[in-house]
């Protein structure tokens, strides 16, 4: 019969294993760049996460405790990911790729040019 923790661990591994898996979907089956970083963003940023999680949780209080440093992975994957995922949509968006057929509204068009050597704000 496994212990309480053994099935927590197995739950978290799940749950992660799942988004990770929703995110590789993602990446092959969503229309453009835009789409794409969306879901290696979200759903892969809590697919780690959660997994980090259920490393901690198992080797809680025994002499490989990674708490420590299973926080820090966590938080850094939560500081790192936005961040780089903001930077390179807006690369994606400065060089010009092709968007979805189904994107309808530009709302950066205004803030920014549409190729890179074009000044910011003028028109």
């Amino acid at each position: 019969m496994p212990t309480i923790v053994e099935l927590i661990t197995a739950i978290l591994l799940l749950l992660g294993s799942t988004l990770m898996l929703s995110t590789g979907i993602g990446l092959v089956r969503f229309p453009d760049t835009f789409c794409r970083m969306h879901a290696s963003g979200k759903a892969g940023t809590l697919g780690v996460v959660f997994m980090v999680l259920a490393a901690v949780e198992y080797f809680f209080g025994t002499p490989h405790d990674v708490w420590v440093r299973g926080g820090l992975a966590i938080l850094f994957q939560f500081f790192t990911t936005p961040a780089s995922t903001h930077l390179l949509a807006q690369a994606v968006y400065l060089c010009d790729y092709s968007v979805s057929d189904r994107t309808a509204v530009d709302e950066l068009r205004k803030f920014l040019p549409s190729q890179p050597d074009q000044v910011f704000n003028q028109e």
